[in-house]
C-alpha cells in the first residue's frame, strides 16, 4: 500500500457554473463523498494532484486529504474513485473522492504485470494476456501496487488462472478463481504463413545473391 497526502480546499462555489470558475482559475473542481456522510465540494491544485499520485501505486493510493478549512480543518481517509478529463486538451476537469475506512475492506483494480519470457514464446507461440487488470477485495493497507506474474516456465497450453496467483495475506480475489489470466496459445495461422514467406523470400534473394 502506498499512501500520500493531498492538500485541498473546501469549494464554496457549488454546481456548473461554481465548477467552471474554479477550472478558470486551473484547478480542479472535485467532490468528497462516502461513508454515509454529506458530500463535501473541494478544489484541488493539479500540481498537488500530480505529486500525490506520482508512485507505484498511481489511482490506488490511499490518500489522506488535508482539507484546509479555516472554520473546521480536517483529515480524511481516500481514495480516487472517478477522473473526468477533457477529451481534447488530456486535462483532468472533475474528481471523484471516495472515503474510505482503514479498517474495513474496499474492492479495487490492480494491474497485472508479467515477468520474462515464456517457454512458450521462444518455442515460437504467443502468451495472450487475458486480463489486464484483477478486481481484488482487502483492507486499504493491504494493496498490492500490482500483480507480478512469472511466465518464464509456461509452455505452450499453459496457463495462469486466478486461483494460481500470489497474493497478499488478507486479500482475496472477487472473480472465480477458475478464470485464467495469463495463457500461451500458438500463433495464428495468418502470422504462421507471413513468417513463412518471409522466411522464404530471404533464402529466394540468398540464392540469387550467390547465383
Amino acid at each position: 500500500m502506498v499512501q500520500s497526502s493531498l492538500r485541498v480546499k473546501p469549494r464554496k462555489r457549488i454546481g456548473k457554473s461554481g465548477a467552471r470558475e474554479v477550472r478558470r482559475e486551473g484547478n480542479i473542481p472535485a467532490i468528497l463523498y462516502g461513508r454515509g456522510e454529506d458530500p463535501v465540494p473541494l478544489v484541488v491544485q493539479p500540481d498537488e494532484l500530480r505529486r500525490a499520485l506520482t508512485n507505484s501505486a498511481g489511482l490506488n493510493t490511499v490518500l489522506e486529504l488535508e482539507i484546509d478549512d479555516s472554520e473546521a480543518p480536517a483529515k480524511k481517509f481516500s481514495m480516487v474513485k472517478e477522473i473526468q478529463k477533457d477529451p481534447i486538451k488530456d486535462r483532468v476537469i472533475h474528481l471523484d473522492f471516495l472515503a474510505i475506512d482503514m479498517q474495513k475492506t474496499i474492492t479495487v483494480k490492480v494491474p497485472v504485470n508479467t515477468l520474462g519470457r515464456s517457454e512458450g514464446e521462444r518455442r515460437g507461440a504467443r502468451l495472450e494476456k487475458l486480463m489486464r487488470t484483477i478486481d481484488l477485495e482487502c483492507l486499504p493497507g493491504d494493496i498490492p501496487d500490482s500483480i507480478e506474474i512469472d511466465v518464464t516456465d509456461l509452455a505452450l497450453g499453459d496457463f495462469v488462472d486466478i486461483a494460481g496467483l500470489s497474493l497478499g495475506e488478507g486479500v482475496r480475489p472477487v472473480r472465480d478463481g477458475s478464470e485464467k489470466v495469463v495463457h500461451v496459445i500458438a500463433q495464428r495461422a495468418t502470422e504462421e504463413e507471413e513468417a513463412t514467406a518471409t522466411a522464404e523470400e530471404e533464402e529466394e534473394q540468398e540464392t540469387e545473391a550467390q547465383e
